[in-house]
């Protein structure tokens, strides 16, 4: 038989080295993080020095950066599993070395006093467990909060709201890349379907798009751009971006469109923006399609001021004489939903938009 008090001091000592261990991991995966972080903020620098190279098209060099980030983001899944596995046996032997230490060492007679020195166990207890809470999310940053202050996630590349009120970049800048454009196509016998397409996936802002000839309005959709393009297949991680995006905003019934020529007025409203950003297309009919004649006009509409508290759209002031803006969108609710409306331009008449966006 082992002596006791021999067998409680070797396996005191064993205890203390797995702590000890456990904190070398610990460190380990600290220098890893901030090794991943510097090279991160290095590409975050140059997908945001690029956006404002708004004269020449650079979605290509965008879209490569964004596929860059989520590259250096993701730590590799099997020494991930590892380092977990590792701190979970670790923290399993730690526990049972601190029952088996009471167990042998202890006379169990229940007292108060007993729950002091119960207590500082059942403390370091937890702070093992948060320890463990604290490594798990560094290693896997997706779809938790501790990390997102220093590494955003790659999807957050793509989102204007982020991108404007966390890095403080222009959205005109950035939505230059997306290289927005509007057409209208046949659907069926008897309607057309209004398309928004963008050559870079930009997303996560309020939107308003009225379609008229002169005086007399043919199409209304307001809604909340949010894209989400699955998970990769190999990782299982969001896919952060996508090329020549598609996105169906509505239907125009045939018999409304009877002229050659419409024009488009398209209102961005980021999140953490005051002013939103106004695109003015020119359509013309080629076949039996409706393109953009030119490139569209861009500009940042002052005379509209409006704020995003969470999910409701409020609009502040609106001397900019948009039709049907106040009575459609005044306090609308952001839910990712795509809203359209033919005459009667009035609440009651939109109807939502469930087609899906596609890429082509």
């Amino acid at each position: 038989m082992f002596d006791v008090q021999s067998y409680l001091r070797v396996l005191t000592s064993i205890n203390a080295a797995l702590i000890t261990l456990l904190g070398s991991v610990g460190i380990f995966v600290s220098l890893t993080v901030q090794r991943r972080v510097e090279r991160l903020q290095d590409i975050l620098e140059e997908f945001l020095d690029l956006s404002y190279q708004s004269d020449t098209n650079i979605t290509g060099k965008m879209y490569k950066l964004i596929e860059k980030y989520q590259m250096h983001y993701l730590f590799p899944d099997t020494p991930g599993r590892l380092i977990i596995q590792y701190i979970n046996l670790t923290i399993a032997v730690v526990v049972i070395s601190w029952a088996s230490i009471l167990t042998l060492g202890s006379r169990w007679t229940f007292s108060i006093s007993l729950l002091f020195y119960v207590l500082p166990i059942f403390m370091g207890l937890g702070i093992l467990v948060f320890y463990r809470y604290l490594l798990k999310n560094t290693i896997y940053p997706f779809g938790n909060y501790l990390m997102s202050p220093l590494i955003p996630p790659p999807v957050m590349l793509r989102s204007v709201s982020f991108l404007s009120s966390y890095v403080n970049v222009s959205v005109k800048s950035i939505l230059r890349q997306a290289r927005l454009r509007l057409l209208i196509k046949p659907h069926n016998e008897n309607k057309a379907k209004v398309v928004l397409k963008e050559e870079l996936s930009f997303d996560d802002y309020f939107y308003y798009l009225f379609i008229a000839r002169e005086d007399s309005p043919v199409f209304v959709a307001y809604g909340e751009l949010k894209i989400s393009f699955g998970n990769e297949s190999i990782t299982g991680k969001p896919i952060p971006a996508a090329k020549n995006v598609n996105i169906p905003l509505g239907y125009i019934p045939f018999t409304i469109l009877t002229h050659d020529e419409y024009e488009a007025r398209f209102f961005i409203f980021p999140r953490g923006e005051k002013h939103p950003l106004e695109y003015l297309f020119k359509l013309k009919k080629q076949g039996n399609i409706f393109v953009m004649a030119e490139e569209p006009e861009i500009s940042v509409n002052y005379m509209t001021t409006y704020h995003i508290d969470k999910d409701r759209f409020r609009v502040i002031e609106e001397n900019a004489d948009i039709p049907f803006f106040r009575s459609l969108v005044g306090t609308a609710v952001l839910n990712t939903g795509r809203y359209a409306c033919n005459e009667p331009f009035q609440p009651e008449n939109a109807y939502n938009c469930a087609d899906d966006i596609y890429i082509e």
